[in-house]
Formats: structure tokens, C-alpha cells, sequence
């Protein structure tokens, strides 16, 4: 709020999600109408499935990162091939994607009036200017927004204090074959933030906090000792993505298994950069062992 609001974030998709946020804004006596726009800090569900139902019934302009175009306007065609991509991702793991895969039904969702950002833009947040910073890692459209002069900064789900954030594996881009490898990129994504003079940092769960150099080092210091991990359990033999999931997270079942893939895959990316370990393929699975 300032001289305008402006709403950041949705949360997630459906009718439930739509009226708890509905009741929170009366009670403060606001209503969708009164918003200027919509910034949406990245494209996981809890962050912007609320976006076409609100658009119904306030047509918002909404802003989000450029990478999220083909999310936006791909259509039914673009959801089977990043279904696809996770499906071939999981059995290359050595897991079953009809154990370890998310049922995904494809919806359609338009989202109106969309405004794509990038690097260095500008956008207004209750009236007053905001940088974008584009910080990959935990999803690829992952931006912060920045008030440089007030150092007021909304960071989505880059940086968290209650729990260290997921780096998912995403599929590519349309039209490239390699896959981005989230880790490295979140690391180098940490170590620009940690570089900005951010003040108060509000996040897309938990409180507002400050100090945001001591978090990013802390994070830092447990992907590092989470690959220390990885090496201990690669002493004994080579072993896939999933065998190593089940070592470092036993507690993960069904389909929360894929948090602990991406996870581990992330951390054998890096160490792969590091030289640490090599990767080779038996039967279509992919197998890691150290250097």
C-alpha cells in the first residue's frame, strides 16, 4: 500500500484459495477493484494460480518475468511437453513415474493484459519504484523486486528464513535440448542478492526479515554440506538419483518424492561442475559416481 496497492502474488488456483484472499481484503477494507495490477514474483502455482480468477473480476494488468511466456501462452501444448520432460526426468532417476509422478490435468487458464519483464526493469509497487533483479534457481522465472532507495525488497521465494528452498529441475526452454541446472544457477542467484543493498526483505511465506548476507551464507554453507552428504553416500558404489533419495530423504513417499530428485539431482549438478563426480547411463537410467 502507498498512494496505490498493488497486489503481489495470488496464491494458488481455485474457487477455495480465491475467497479466503477475497474475505482477507474486506476485512481491510479493500477489494480486488482497488488494486492497480498484479506483479507475480515467480510461476509456482501458490504464487499465481489465483491470477485468472481474479482478472474476472477485476481486469488487472499483470506482470511477471519474460521466461514465463510459454507457461502463459503455450497452451495445452506446452503443459504435455513439460509433463514429458518430468516423466523421462523421473526415469532417468531410476524411479516410476507412476509411483513418484504428480497426476497433472491439464485446465485452461487465460490470464489477460500481461506485461513480460526482464533484467533491470522498472515496475510500481503502491505508487513507488521497484528494480527487477532476475534470480533464478528455485523456479527459472524467479524475479525480486527492489526499492533502491528505501531498500525495501519483496523477494517471493528466493530467500526464506523458516525452511532452505527447493532448486526444482525444470525442463528447457522451447526449442533448446539441455536442461538448466537449477542449483548452480540459485547459487549464483544467492551470491547477486547477497551483493544488493537490501533492507527490509518481505518473502512469500513467513514474517519480514533483515540481514539477508547472513541467510544467504547459511543456505550456502548447507548446499555445500548437503553435497558432502552426497559423497558419503557415492563412497560405496556408483548409484543413481533415486537410490541416493532414498539414503539422504527415506521420510519422502509417492509423489513428494520428486522434491527429493530435484533436490539431489540439483547437488549432483554441481558437484559434477566442481569435478567431483562423473555421470554414465545404464538402461536409459543415469548413474553418478566420484572422481
Amino acid at each position: 500500500m502507498g498512494e496505490t496497492a498493488t497486489l503481489i502474488d495470488t496464491g494458488n488456483p481455485g474457487e477455495k484459495s480465491f475467497y479466503q484472499l477475497k474475505s482477507l481484503l474486506n476485512e481491510n477494507n479493500l477489494s480486488f477493484k482497488d488494486f492497480d495490477h498484479i506483479i507475480v514474483t515467480h510461476m509456482h502455482t501458490d504464487h499465481c494460480g489465483g491470477v485468472s480468477l481474479i482478472q474476472q473480476e477485476a481486469p488487472l494488468p499483470v506482470f511477471v518475468h519474460e521466461l514465463a511466456r510459454p507457461a502463459i501462452t503455450g497452451g495445452e501444448a506446452e503443459f504435455n511437453r513439460i509433463d514429458h520432460f518430468f516423466t523421462d526426468f523421473i526415469k532417468q532417476c531410476g524411479a516410476d513415474p507412476s509411483i513418484h509422478q504428480h497426476a497433472r490435468k491439464y485446465k485452461e487458464e487465460i490470464w489477460r493484459d500481461v506485461h513480460y519483464v526482464s533484467e533491470g526493469d522498472e515496475v510500481y509497487i503502491g505508487g513507488r519504484p521497484y528494480s527487477v533483479l532476475h534470480v533464478p534457481g528455485h523456479s527459472q522465472t524467479d524475479i525480486l523486486l527492489i526499492d533502491e532507495e528505501q531498500g525495501i525488497t519483496f523477494v517471493g521465494d528466493h530467500i526464506i528464513p523458516e525452511l532452505a528452498v527447493n532448486a526444482f529441475i525444470e525442463p528447457p526452454v522451447p526449442g533448446k535440448s539441455h536442461r538448466p541446472a537449477p542449483l548452480i544457477q540459485y547459487r549464483e542467484s544467492l551470491i547477486r542478492s547477497k551483493g544488493r543493498q537490501l533492507g527490509k526483505c518481505y518473502s512469500g511465506h513467513g514474517k519480514p526479515f533483515k540481514q539477508h548476507i547472513e541467510l544467504i551464507d547459511k543456505r550456502l554453507a548447507q548446499q555445500d554440506a548437503r553435497c558432502q552428504q552426497i559423497r558419503q553416500v557415492l563412497k560405496e558404489r556408483d548409484k543413481n538419483v533415486y537410490e541416493i533419495c532414498q539414503e539422504v530423504y527415506p521420510h519422502l513417499k509417492g509423489g513428494i518424492v520428486f522434491l527429493g530428485l530435484s533436490q539431489i539431482q540439483g547437488h549432483l549438478d554441481l558437484m559434477e561442475a566442481r569435478n567431483e563426480v562423473m555421470k554414465g547411463e545404464r538402461n536409459s537410467i543415469t548413474y553418478y559416481k566420484l572422481i
